[in-house]
C-alpha cells in the first residue's frame, strides 16, 4: 500500500513541478542562444551595442530565469506544507486515514515524495546553471572538479557531505509534519500554534546542539580551530556527528507526529 501512495504523491505533486523544469530548461537554453554571459573565461566588455533592444531581451530572459529558480526553491518548501497539511490534516484527512494505510506510511510517503523533489530541484537547477555557462568539454570539466574535490576532501567527506544534507533535509521535512501535527492538537488557530511548535522544537534542537557542541570542546571544536591542515580529520568527526544528531532528532519527530497522527488527530 505504501507503493500506490507514492505513485498518488507523485501524480498530485507532479503537475506543479515538472512544467516549472520544463520552463527552466527552456529559459536555460534561451540564455544560452543569446548570450547573456560569455563563455567562461572569455572576457565580457561592455559597448555602445549593450544599450540595444537585443541586450535589454538578454536582460529579461536571465532576470526571468533566476525568477524561475527562486519560484523552485519557495515552491518546494510550500508543497511540502501544503500536501501535509491539506491532505492528512484538512478536509481530505478523512477520506486519506479511511484507507487500509497507518499513518506513518502517510507520513513516509510524503517525506520521500518530499525529499525526492529536493534533490531533483537541486539537479535541475544546477543542470540549467550549467547550460547557461556554456561550459567547453562540460563532461570531463565536471570529472576534473569531482577528482579534485575528492584529492582535497577524501572519499570519506565526500560521502558523508551529501548524506548529511539530506538528513538536514528530512530533519526539515519530519520537523515541519511534526509541528503541524502538533498545532492540530488546538481546537483554534491552529496554524499559529504549528508555528509555535516549530518555534519551540527549533528551540529545543538548538539546546542540543549547543550541549554536543559544549561536550565536544575539546576533543573536536578545539583541534579543529587550532589545526592547520587544510581539511583537518576533525572535520569528519563533526560531520557525522551532526549527521547522527539530525538523524536522532529527525527520528524523535516522526514517533511523536505518528503518535499524533494514530491516536490524538483532530480533523474538527
Amino acid at each position: 500500500m505504501l507503493g500506490k501512495l507514492l505513485k498518488y504523491e507523485i501524480k498530485a505533486t507532479a503537475r506543479w513541478f515538472l512544467p516549472i523544469y520544463i520552463i527552466i530548461f527552456l529559459f536555460a537554453f534561451i540564455n544560452r542562444v543569446i548570450s547573456p554571459f560569455q563563455k567562461v573565461g572569455d572576457t565580457y566588455s561592455v559597448t555602445v551595442e549593450g544599450l540595444s533592444f537585443f541586450n535589454f531581451m538578454r536582460g529579461i530572459s536571465i532576470f526571468v530565469y533566476f525568477a524561475l529558480v527562486v519560484a523552485v526553491v519557495a515552491m518546494t518548501f510550500v508543497i511540502i506544507i501544503q500536501r501535509f497539511y491539506k491532505n492528512l490534516l484538512g478536509d481530505e484527512g478523512y477520506l486519506m486515514f479511511t484507507l487500509p494505510v497507518k499513518p506513518w506510511q502517510h507520513i513516509v510517503s510524503k517525506l520521500l515524495i518530499s525529499m525526492m523533489w529536493i534533490v531533483l530541484s537541486f539537479f535541475v537547477i544546477i543542470s540549467s546553471v550549467l547550460i547557461l555557462l556554456n561550459i567547453d568539454n562540460l563532461f570531463s570539466e565536471l570529472g576534473r572538479l569531482i577528482n579534485i574535490a575528492r584529492d582535497f576532501m577524501g572519499a570519506t567527506l565526500m560521502f558523508l557531505i551529501p548524506v548529511s544534507a539530506l538528513t538536514s533535509s528530512a530533519y526539515f521535512i519530519i520537523t515541519v509534519y511534526n509541528a503541524l501535527s502538533i498545532g492540530h492538537l488546538f481546537t483554534k488557530h491552529k496554524i499559529l500554534a504549528s508555528f509555535g511548535a516549530y518555534m519551540v522544537i527549533y528551540v529545543v534542537s538548538q539546546a542540543i546542539f549547543s550541549i554536543f557542541a559544549f561536550a565536544t570542546a575539546n576533543r573536536i571544536l578545539v583541534p579543529l580551530a587550532e589545526s592547520t591542515a587544510t581539511v583537518p580529520p576533525q572535520v569528519t568527526s563533526l560531520i557525522a556527528s551532526v549527521t547522527i544528531i539530525y538523524a536522532l532528532l529527525g527520528i524523535a519527530n516522526f514517533i511523536i507526529a505518528n503518535t499524533i497522527l494514530s491516536k490524538r488527530l483532530n480533523l474538527e
